[in-house]
């Protein structure tokens, strides 16, 4: 037995605890919309908080794409296409895992950019979206692993992107928070 399906087989043995079961489908689903909610958060953090903002947000894009392309290249069928699982869906690929590699794509640029408390957050919840998406039957371990590798391999490229454009992307986002104060302003004004 292979160690991707060891690991599969194992959680499978887990399942059937309604509670369990409720809370890791939660957690493989829900936990990737911290990616948005933590963007958003460090936009409205002042100057530096807004360019690692913009960081973040390439490091996870270029992890993302990453994903796809590896995805490309290697394909297998989700776990629930084979096995009685708590996830069932449309055949699709498998590898790698896209909501992992959102998360570790935050985790990794968080952890860049200096922000320690939120990377090590995203990176617990990078941990606990892939373990519970193995649990539920959506992905194999090696989904999970590929989706570590596209994650670093997105981070690779924002620190290419800011070593080589980084005037660029502090002229942009410096437009983006003019135009933000113009939208805002008249609604701060009625609070």
């Amino acid at each position: 037995m292979t160690l991707q399906l060891g690991a599969f087989s194992f959680l499978q043995t887990l399942t059937g605890n309604p509670l369990l079961d409720g809370a890791m489908i939660v957690f493989a689903e829900v936990l990737v919309f911290l990616v948005p909610a933590v963007l958003v958060y460090l936009w409205f953090q002042g100057e530096a908080g807004r360019l690692s903002s913009v960081y973040v947000f390439l490091a996870i894009l270029a992890g993302i794409g990453t994903s796809y392309g590896m995805g490309e290249i290697y394909q297998h069928p989700s776990p629930y296409e084979s096995f009685d699982t708590l996830a069932s869906g449309e055949p699709e690929n498998s590898f790698p895992s896209q909501h992992t590699t959102a998360l570790a794509s935050l985790a990794a640029g968080l952890l860049w950019k200096g922000r320690r408390r939120l990377g090590y957050t995203a990176l617990g919840a990078t941990a606990l979206t892939g373990f519970a998406r193995i649990y539920i039957g959506e992905h194999y371990l090696i989904d999970i692993l590929g989706a570590g590798g596209a994650a670093l391999l997105g981070l690779v490229t924002a620190l290419l992107i800011e070593r080589y454009a980084g005037k660029y992307i502090e002229d942009v986002t410096e437009l983006g928070h003019r135009i933000e104060r113009k939208v805002l302003e008249p609604v701060e004004k009625r609070i």
